[in-house]
């Protein structure tokens, strides 16, 4: 995995800009560096060492001189791609997954990205044309930010920090963004904190030409779109998914495992095992105050013998919360991140490379979320019922009294929200309209929820269940679970691959039918059926964990309340850009995950006050 700047003017330029930009991501490639120059562009890259680590150095010019790549990511098909390559004429140099894409873009063009199966970010500048092409992987696994300057350049880059490096972008906050953050708990992936500074959306492209940009999607998921029955389902499941592990095994250096003690890991872990002659190198961590996996994940490690590391750990919560305000270039308040910039560290210091599990629960429908709202979808009824079961949730009818209690409950949320997008927004939504109310009080933007429907709501094709499932896929999975992930993995230069995230896999479980999807008992059937065989006894019939931060404990440790302490003063930037924040500093008990994400907020807005303009600027 690699770091990658851009830098398209109009102008020359020795001042250093481009230099500026790729240090600052040096985490992310700590192996090498380097940098090309054209007339109209400059390209950096900083390496991280994986695939052909004596061929595969960037940025990268094809043999005739006129195409230049940078690229972060991994193309998992390559060996296809050079197949189809040389079957065509082509002559390739290398070894490198790099070369195979710079010289499909150069047989094929803009339609290269349907040919990629994988992780990536890539720019690449047509120095015949003067032309910069770039592109997201579909489900946005790498980051990608662009911006143009006032004076008409181009600036792109593998995060946030190395744009303000260039010196070029004066940052404002884009007070619709963090409405979106204090209601999702992460900045929607269809912006950045940033008025002026853009996120390349997962499964779209660009083109910069002559100071003029184009933008288009290439890729959306398409859901129920399949007719299968479900052993025929089951035995393509397996198939793709044992196909996805040994794709993402490749690499000219070890391959470890993330190993959580969860059916995900497990699964990985397991066709990792079938598919290699040495140990599978695993990873666990057990948290004191957290849920310790520690024993389900020795299980699976024992049952296929592989070359277990383990720690326990104790969170230093305060400590690791300033970290992460540098870490993450955006406020980021899924409190997971501290557990998993943890087990991280401890991974990179014997691998350079290791499989996750994470997209397990987008794919196959893993998130508790999802019982409510199968049901509501199963439920008519009309106000007279809802009477009915309001009353019956009050008598003691031979038991039935918490039955109508929540059939109650359901009627009366679906009749408040009977679109199911509306009300799956409403119930991930960790703070209210009406408390982002009180926290901005006159100054509340009037158009995020205008914002999160035009970038998020789905067409009219999309029906029941599959609308809360697209969201889950199109927002919260690149916007919270992948950020999390390559953020606190890229901070000690470790790459992840997660083969559920495979686009043959991708497609076809989301193309099944709701019935196949949701069917079954419990959650996950389909997962369980096609790869329960791969799990020991103890983890079988486990439901699912995660690691549960215990956020209202951590709020009342004395560390933690001098940081509140410091955040919610009245003269802080914090209450700057929110008002009625103090209002909100002794609700740690009531409200925690609101007060969680106002110390984030606030602890991101501290350490990035230098590179941010006067918040009055974006009132």
């Amino acid at each position: 995995m690699c770091g990658i700047a851009v830098l398209c003017s109009h102008r020359s330029s020795n001042d250093h800009t481009i230099d500026r930009m790729i240090e600052t991501l040096h985490h992310r490639g700590p192996d090498s560096f380097g940098s090309e120059s054209a007339a109209g562009c400059q390209l950096a890259h900083r390496r991280l060492e994986i695939i052909d680590p004596s061929g595969g150095a960037q940025p990268m010019w094809d043999d005739t001189k006129r195409y230049c790549l940078t690229f972060n990511g991994e193309i998992y098909n390559f060996r296809e791609l050079r197949q189809e390559l040389q079957s065509r004429g082509v002559r390739l140099h290398t070894h490198s997954d790099t070369e195979a894409l710079l010289l499909a873009y150069r047989e094929y063009g803009d339609a290269v990205v349907d040919k990629l199966n994988g992780q990536f970010a890539f720019a690449i500048w047509d120095d015949q044309q003067k032309t910069l092409f770039a592109a997201r992987d579909r489900l946005g696994e790498k980051p990608l930010y662009w911006a143009e300057t006032p004076t008409g350049e181009l600036l792109i880059a593998s995060e946030l920090k190395a744009i303000l490096a260039s010196g070029l972008i004066n940052p404002q906050i884009d007070r619709g963004a963090v409405d979106g953050y204090l209601s999702l708990l992460y900045v929607p992936p269809s912006c950045t904190i940033y008025e002026n500074v853009h996120s390349l959306a997962p499964g779209h492209a660009l083109q910069w030409r002559s100071g003029r940009m184009k933008q288009w999607q290439y890729w959306r998921p398409a859901l129920s779109t399949c007719q299968i029955d479900r052993p025929d389902a089951v035995r393509e499941i397996r198939r793709l998914v044992e196909q996805a592990v040994q794709r993402q095994m490749v690499a000219d250096t070890r391959v470890g495992a993330f190993l959580s003690g969860g059916l995900d890991s497990a699964t990985i872990v397991g066709l990792m095992a079938q598919h290699t002659s040495s140990p599978v190198m695993t990873f666990s961590a057990g948290f004191d105050d957290l849920i310790n996996e520690l024993p389900y994940a020795r299980s699976v490690a024992e049952m296929y013998g592989t070359e277990h590391n383990e720690i326990n750990v104790d969170i230093p919560v305060a400590e690791m919360l300033q970290q992460m305000a540098a870490v993450y270039d955006e406020p980021f308040a899924d409190s997971s991140n501290l557990p998993t910039y943890l087990i991280s560290q401890f991974a990179s210091q014997k691998v350079k490379v290791v499989l996750t599990g994470d997209a397990g629960d987008e794919l196959f429908g893993g998130y508790d979320w999802y019982k409510p709202l199968l049901i509501q979808d199963s439920l008519s009824g009309n106000l007279g019922s809802q009477t009915f079961y309001r009353l019956a949730a009050k008598m003691p009818l031979f038991g039935w009294r918490k039955q109508a209690s929540r059939r109650f409950k359901h009627l009366r949320a679906k009749q408040r929200f009977p679109d199911v997008w509306d009300r799956h927004l409403d119930f991930v939504s960790a703070t209210s309209a009406t408390h982002r109310q009180q926290l901005w009080q006159s100054t509340m933007p009037s158009m995020n929820e205008q914002s999160m429907r035009e970038s998020f709501f789905p067409a009219e094709s999309v029906s029941g269940i599959d609308r809360a499932t697209e969201f889950d896929v199109r927002c919260y999975l690149p916007g919270d679970i992948l950020v999390k992930v390559d953020r606190a993995a890229m901070a000690h230069g470790l790459e992840t691959r997660s083969p559920f995230l495979d686009v043959d896999l991708v497609e076809f479980m989301l193309s099944l039918p709701v019935h196949l999807r949701f069917g079954g008992p419990g959650l996950k059937s389909l997962l369980r059926e096609a790869c329960g065989d791969l799990w020991p006894p103890s983890i079988r019939n486990r439901n699912k964990q995660g690691f549960g931060a215990p956020i209202a404990a951590w709020l009342q440790r004395p560390d933690v309340q001098s940081l509140l302490d410091q955040v919610l003063n009245e003269s802080g930037l914090l209450c700057e850009l929110l008002p009625g924040a103090v209002q909100f500093r002794n609700r740690e008990r009531r409200q925690p995950h609101v007060v969680w994400s106002l110390l984030c907020l606030g602890l991101w807005l501290d350490r990035h006050a230098a590179a941010v303009a006067p918040l009055q600027q974006a009132a």
